[in-house]
């Protein structure tokens, strides 16, 4: 299998695992046909780039980072990209504190996308296993 297929069948596992909500800011995001998540929650089409499905290394590859279930996680477009773009990238805990701090206080995606966060807290969230020790 190819690297690209692999990262891309490790996306949509961890996607589904998340329930399709982003690891950082727990929004909602698509992957596939753009139209129908567009239509389905009333998003103009400019919008729509930001809440794309992505896979995100938890450690970059550039630091040694594999295509791997336990390094891998679903992040929307956004999130992802403004990790990597921040003077200091932050740790993948960091990052997602500091993101929900944002979410919390009304910022990080403009208001008028806050019905997906709503909609995303409605579906059952994923069943965490628990840690042996």
């Amino acid at each position: 299998m190819s690297k690209s297929n692999k990262l891309a069948k490790l996306k949509i596992l961890r996607a589904n695992k998340q329930n399709w909500r982003c690891f950082y800011c727990d929004y909602l995001m698509w992957q596939g046909d753009p139209t129908r998540f567009a239509a389905r929650y009333s998003l103009p089409g400019g919008f729509l780039n930001r809440f794309q499905c992505t896979a995100e290394h938890m450690q970059p590859r550039e630091n040694g980072g594999e295509d791997r279930h336990e390094n891998i996680v679903a992040a929307c477009k956004f999130c992802n990209q403004t990790r990597h773009r921040m003077s200091e990238v932050l740790t993948p805990a960091a990052y997602r504190q500091h993101v929900r701090k944002r979410v919390r206080a009304g910022g990080w995606h403009p208001r008028q996308f806050r019905h997906l966060l709503k909609e995303a807290r409605h579906l059952p969230r994923p069943k965490r296993k628990a840690r042996r020790g």
